[in-house]
C-alpha cells in the first residue's frame, strides 16, 4: 500500500486506566492482551499502517516498559522506518501527561517537527478495524477542518464520558454532547478525530493559556459554524472498554465466527509482534469445544468457549468454561475455573476451584499463585 497520506498519527497509551486498575496496574491499557495473541495497541497502529499513515507517536504515561518491548521498532506493522516510524513518547523533564491537552502542548516539537497537514488522533480502548484510509478521503473530500468518527450504537456500552453528535445529511456535525442523558442507539463518537494539525495547535495553545485544559470540554468548545467539524460513520463492529467487565465481554465476542471475520479483514490486517512457538499440544483425553487457542499450548482437560493465550499449560481431568487465560500460565489437574480472568504467569494449584458470573468474572492478577 502506498504510503501517500499526509496525516501524524498519534495514540494515547493509557485512557480509562483508572477504570480497569486491576489490568492495568502494571502495564498501560494499550499492552493489555486481547483475543489470545494480540495487545489492544495493535487495532490502532495495525489500523494506521493499513491506511499508509507511516509516523506515528505512542503517547504514554506510566508502566510503559511492556509496551515499549511489544512495538519495539514498529517492524510487525511495517513501520520501521529510516526517517518515520513508531516513536514512544514518555513523560520527560518532569512533565505530567495524565492531561491530553498538557499533553498535546509539551508534544509540540515532535507534533510541529513532521511536515504532515493533519493529525488523526485516537485511543487504544476501541476495538475496532477502521478504514482510516477511507475516512482520510472522506476529511478531503468534505473540507472538513475536523472530521470525527462515529458508530450508531447503544450508549451504555460507553460508559466513561460518551459524546453524541448530531449530523445533517451533508455529514457535518451541528450539535455535540457529552454525558446527555439519552440511553439506547444514537450517534456515538469512537474517540477517533482527524484535524488539521495547525488547528489542533492553534486550539491547544489557546486552551492552555486560559487554563482550559478539559480534553473532553474541548470538543464543546467548537465553533460549529466557525469550523467545519464533520463526521465518519464506521459500520462495522467496534465496542469500547470502559471496565472489567467491558474487557471480558468484548474478549467473549470473539467466539461469533462473523465479528472475527470483521476484525480480523485479511485486507485490512491486524499486526502483533510474532512470539515463535511450537504447534500447541492436546492429550488424548482432553476436549475443546468453541475456544480459541494460541500457539504453544498444552491442553490436557476440557476447555469449553474460552481464549487461550500464548504457552498456557491445562492439566488432566482440568474443566476451564467461559474463561481468558493469559500467556504461560499453569492449571494444574483436577481443577475448575468457569468466568474467570487470569492474567500472565499465573499459577493455579491442582483441585483448585475458582468460578465467576459472566456479569462479574474473577479476575486473578498477574503473577498470582493460588494454592
Amino acid at each position: 500500500m502506498s504510503r501517500s497520506n499526509n496525516v501524524l498519527g498519534l495514540i494515547f497509551a493509557n485512557t480509562n486506566e483508572s477504570t480497569l486498575s486491576q489490568l492495568t496496574n502494571k502495564r498501560t491499557m494499550a499492552s493489555v492482551p486481547f483475543g489470545g495473541k494480540y495487545r489492544l495497541i495493535d487495532f490502532p497502529l495495525s489500523n494506521m499502517s493499513n491506511a499508509g499513515i507511516n509516523n506515528v507517536g505512542i503517547i504514554a504515561s506510566t508502566h510503559y516498559f511492556s509496551l515499549m518491548d511489544h512495538v519495539g521498532n514498529g517492524h510487525a506493522w511495517d513501520l520501521s522506518k529510516r526517517k518515520s516510524g513508531v516513536t514512544i513518547l514518555p513523560p520527560f523533564s518532569g512533565k505530567n501527561f495524565d492531561n491530553a491537552i498538557e499533553t498535546l502542548a509539551n508534544l509540540h516539537g515532535y507534533i510541529e517537527h513532521g511536515s504532515e497537514e493533519d493529525v488523526l488522533i485516537c485511543h487504544t480502548t476501541a476495538v475496532s478495524n477502521i478504514d482510516y484510509q477511507k475516512m482520510y478521503a472522506h476529511h478531503k473530500k468534505t473540507g472538513a477542518d475536523v472530521t470525527v468518527c462515529y458508530k450508531n450504537m447503544d450508549v451504555q456500552n460507553n460508559k466513561n464520558h460518551p459524546m453524541v453528535i448530531d449530523i445533517d445529511e451533508d455529514s457535518r456535525v451541528r450539535k455535540i454532547q457529552i454525558d446527555p442523558p439519552v440511553m439506547g442507539e444514537c450517534n456515538l463518537a469512537t474517540g477517533s478525530m482527524l484535524i488539521k494539525k495547525d488547528l489542533l495547535m492553534s486550539i491547544v495553545r489557546e486552551c492552555v493559556s486560559t487554563n482550559n485544559i478539559n480534553y473532553r470540554r474541548l470538543f464543546l468548545d467548537f465553533d460549529l459554524e466557525k469550523y467545519k467539524v464533520c463526521a465518519y460513520e464506521h459500520k462495522a463492529y467496534l465496542k469500547i472498554i470502559c471496565t472489567m467487565q467491558d474487557y471480558y465481554s468484548v474478549s467473549m465476542d470473539l467466539m461469533d465466527k462473523d465479528i472475527r471475520a470483521d476484525l480480523f479483514n485479511p485486507e485490512r490486517p491486524i499486526y502483533t509482534k510474532v512470539r515463535d512457538d511450537r504447534p500447541s499440544s492436546y492429550g488424548f483425553d482432553c476436549s475443546v469445544k468453541g475456544s480459541l487457542i494460541a500457539q504453544g499450548c498444552i491442553i490436557n482437560g476440557e476447555v469449553e468457549n474460552s481464549i487461550i493465550s500464548k504457552g498456557v499449560y491445562i492439566g488432566q481431568n482440568t474443566k476451564v468454561k467461559n474463561c481468558i487465560i493469559m500467556q504461560d500460565s499453569v492449571i494444574g489437574d483436577n481443577a475448575t475455573i468457569s468466568n474467570v480472568i487470569i492474567d500472565k504467569d499465573c499459577n493455579i494449584a491442582a483441585d483448585q476451584q475458582l468460578m465467576g458470573a459472566p456479569n462479574y468474572p474473577v479476575y486473578i492478577e498477574k503473577g498470582s499463585v493460588i494454592s
